[in-house]
């Protein structure tokens, strides 16, 4: 059996094996790149241009690496296949000896290196860098983790264990900063529940069963991963159904990951049921500006997802269970998108938002504007001869993702596949897995040409490069889909390619809203033939005006949305047994039901369409505009790529009204010295540390320490309490005992107190400052020889985390000859004695 070898072996061994291949060797490299080279030189798989690419980005990383020029020996039988690439731009400097030169096409700016996501893999391609505190208790016992990936992670998975029940919390967190961690901690803290995790896609279900599966089999040994079923979806059995139904009402479900349509129909009742016997622990909504982006358009079952946490929360109160918990995870939220949630989802309960957004440091931005549609075709043939991979292709339509499929397959590329809003899941699932390198399967896709479809649910690491031929709608969707590279914190490379036409497809994807005159009769039309179940009505949003088709869907979902919003219409559930007694009464035919209540009686006046919905629509097709100009913008190089990232998701005055100075994390910081712009004005990149977002969040009533008796003793200046020792470590111990016993929940400092997981408690190994406070209460040791600041003092500062918590008071543990400021603890402060306040305390 074969021993897999790491790093400089590993290239020496891949060297050797090029001279002499014998057979299949890419089980040998724990590499990527170095797997899918061996894997197509030993096994002759793949075309010679396949072959080619990937000898080239090796050679192009070692130039990257070290400077110089690097070459490599191959068998006969390999020169005689990268002899017939040459697409590819390899050198043969002498016979079977090959050298890449570097790619600088003259219709890209200058100052870049386009294909220097090469040197991902090597040091030199290292582009993350976190700021990774370390891991909290709880956060190790469930991750098996020893530190955060960063600080807004750490601040995500501190308030999803510690706000009230009942409560939501929105995490922005950037691509790569460990958001499904965040869910697994919420999951940990309801674990005798089931936690539902609703995404917005098949295939994102199926890698989160297969995460969710790792995990739970990584903390159990005798747990068979093969026997857990954890999603549900369009295709599961009806056994399986079964099965998790049971498991559901026990108790022994721990995650269900299911998509919106399922939760608000099939799961509806049983869920409810959950909520109403204490099964039920939290709802998790991953990908969550979708509630905003598909929700008010062509899956309105996103925005029903607010609907169903309300029940979910009253069926649990009413009966004196905790109410869920709700998690919204998202790396892309504008203040539009956070004005949407917070009003859909907050009460019962407060809607805290923690966001740490950042321009990603991974990808290099290049942009070209071709003067029309065959020089641009040119120009993607090749840069995909030259980027290294794995790659993405994104196109707008399926049809153009099909014809680029068959001209690069005549091209000479054979290891691709096409994935779109059209492909199905089992296809989507394949073209996945073909991206995939492990021991056990080597990869069989380098390439994949896509529409945005192929965006939610991927999460494989190493894709190097994401190429747009098209102009994406939006700021905000092109971020998106150049996100998909450089997962593993390595340089990527994303290259937006445009031609004239595309502004008038891009357009077309744009929000259009029906006018007046049409918005009204069609809406006459879906109400005229409503269908009454009881005192509910349903309306089917596939049968409006005898058309059935997405675009006629897209339309009506708009349409009862736009109602809804202008409060002529309420959404009512429609629930998996309602859209069977629906297709009793309506046999045959595509349906699509929705239960809607009347709220206006006026809905059919001339002055109602006038005057309130016109103004409605013009303000949506306004937004739509606007965005359009921006991407336009940036894909002319009129304005600095990351400026208009920046801009995308700068807040607005209600967005500070709404989550205060939280809302100041969710625009990244621009300039970023890796787009055009930059390159051009010689702006050096930008390695700024992760945001350090305040840790601030409300708590329930009974997460504060009871030190009345401390308090009494007159050792309190505004809630901060200052303790002295001669050693403080030598009591330091001691005292975090005790102030656990009394409901202190976060600890800092070298403290030495062991402190369990199952405490949801706070640890800091060294000294917090003020700015570093959470909401929670926090006992402090400084060691012998270091005085703390005077921020202390500052009870403002203090404060500032507490807003929705109630008041704090904080422990500080100092030497006696130590200072707080510039004042003496003992003299200025009246500081305590140690072993006093363990009097006092009870030890």
């Amino acid at each position: 059996m074969a021993v897999a070898v790491t790093g400089v072996e590993e290239e020496t061994q891949l060297l050797r094996f090029l001279k002499r291949p014998t057979a299949d060797a890419g089980a040998l490299f724990q590499d990527d790149l170095r797997r899918r080279v061996a894997h197509l030189a030993g096994s002759g798989e793949g075309s010679d241009l396949d072959l080619a690419v990937l000898i080239r980005q090796l050679l192009r990383r070692r130039s990257l690496e070290d400077g110089n020029t690097a070459w490599v020996t191959t068998a006969q039988s390999i020169s005689v296949r990268l002899r017939a690439a040459p697409r590819a731009g390899l050198r043969e400097i002498a016979p079977d000896t090959w050298s890449a030169p570097a790619w600088a096409p003259d219709w890209l700016d200058s100052l870049g290196t386009p294909d220097g996501a090469a040197a991902a893999g090597e040091s030199s391609g290292q582009r993350f860098e976190s700021d990774q505190p370390a891991a909290d208790p709880f956060f190790t016992a469930c991750t098996g983790f020893e530190t955060y990936r960063t600080p807004g992670q750490r601040a995500a998975c501190r308030a999803v264990v510690s706000v009230p029940d009942g409560s939501t919390v929105i995490a922005m967190l950037p691509t790569g900063s460990g958001k499904t961690e965040v869910a697994l901690c919420l999951a940990e803290r309801y674990r005798y529940g089931v936690t539902v995790v609703v995404v917005p896609t098949t295939a994102l279900a199926y890698d989160l069963e297969r995460r969710f599966r790792d995990h739970l089999a990584a903390r159990n040994r005798r747990v068979d991963r093969t026997a857990l079923h954890l999603a549900w979806t369009s295709s599961t059995p009806e056994q399986t159904r079964e099965l998790i139904r049971r498991r559901v009402r026990d108790g022994k479900q721990r995650f269900l990951v299911t998509s919106p349509e399922s939760v608000g129909r099939a799961l509806r009742h049983l869920l409810i049921d959950a909520a109403r016997t204490g099964r039920l622990g939290a709802m998790v909504v991953d990908e969550a500006h979708l509630v905003t982006h598909w929700g008010r358009d062509f899956r309105p079952e996103f925005r029903t997802l607010a609907d169903l946490r309300t029940s979910l929360v009253d069926a649990a109160t009413v009966i004196g269970y905790p109410p869920p918990v709700t998690l919204l995870l998202s790396a892309t939220l504008g203040p539009g998108e956070l004005a949407d949630l917070h009003q859909l989802f907050t009460g019962p309960g407060q809607c805290t938002l923690i966001a740490a957004n950042a321009l990603r440091v991974e990808p290099d931005l290049f942009v070209a504007v071709a003067e029309d549609d065959e020089l641009r075709a040119a120009q993607v043939l090749e840069a995909l001869a030259h980027l290294p991979r794995p790659a993405i292709l994104y196109v707008t339509r399926p049809a153009d993702a099909r014809d680029w499929t068959d001209r690069l397959r005549a091209a000479g590329w054979d290891r691709l596949a096409v994935v779109t809003g059209e492909t199905k899941d089992a296809d989507r699932a394949a073209a996945l897995d073909g991206l995939r390198a492990t021991a056990d399967s080597p990869a069989s896709i380098d390439l994949v040409v896509a529409t945005s479809a192929f965006g939610m649910g991927i999460d494989y690491p190493h894709v190097r490069s994401i190429v747009h031929a098209c102009l994406p709608e939006t700021v905000d969707r092109w971020y998106q889909e150049i996100g998909r590279g450089g997962r593993d914190g390595d340089v990527a490379v994303a290259l937006l390619l445009t031609a004239p036409d595309d502004r008038r497809e891009a357009a077309s994807l744009g929000v259009t809203v029906l006018t007046a005159e049409v918005a009204r009769e069609r809406w006459r039309d879906l109400w005229d033939h409503r269908v009454p179940i009881g005192d509910r009505d349903f309306v089917d949003l596939e049968g409006s005006r005898g058309a059935v088709g997405s675009y006629n869907l897209r339309w009506n979902s708009q349409l009862v949305q736009g109602l809804v919003e202008l409060g002529v219409l309420r959404r009512l559930p429609t629930d998996a047994e309602d859209v069977t007694e629906l297709a009793d009464l309506k046999e045959g035919g595509k349906h699509q039901w929705v239960g809607v209540a009347l709220l206006r009686s006026d809905w059919d006046s001339d002055e109602f369409w006038r005057d309130v919905w016109t103004p409605w629509q013009q303000r949506e097709m306004g937004r739509s505009q606007k965005a359009l100009r921006a991407i336009e913008q940036l894909a002319s190089n009129a304005v600095a790529a990351c400026e208009a990232v920046a801009a995308a998701y700068r807040p607005d005055k209600h967005t500070y009204d709404l989550f205060g100075d939280a809302a100041r994390f969710v625009e990244p910081l621009a300039p970023c010295g890796r787009c055009p712009s930059c390159r051009q004005a010689r702006i050096a990149p930008v390695n700024d540390p992760a945001p350090r977002p305040p840790q601030t969040w409300p708590l329930p009533s009974d997460d504060a320490p009871d030190l009345a008796d401390l308090i009494a003793a007159g050792a309190t200046r505004d809630g901060l309490v200052v303790l002295v020792a001669d050693d403080p470590e030598e009591v330091a111990s001691r005292l975090a005992r005790v102030l656990l016993r009394r409901g202190m929940r976060h600890l800092s400092g070298p403290i030495g107190c062991p402190a369990t997981a199952s405490d949801w408690l706070f640890v800091d190994p060294e000294p917090v400052t003020p700015q570093d406070l959470t909401p929670r209460s926090v006992f402090v040791g400084y060691p012998v020889s270091t005085s703390a600041p005077g921020r202390w003092l500052n009870n403002w500062q203090r404060m500032a985390n507490r807003t929705y918590a109630a008041p704090a008071v904080d422990v500080l543990l100092l030497a006696r000859s130590a200072t707080l400021g510039d004042l003496d603890p003992v003299r200025d402060l009246r500081a305590l004695d140690a072993l006093t306040a363990l009097q006092i305390l009870g030890e």
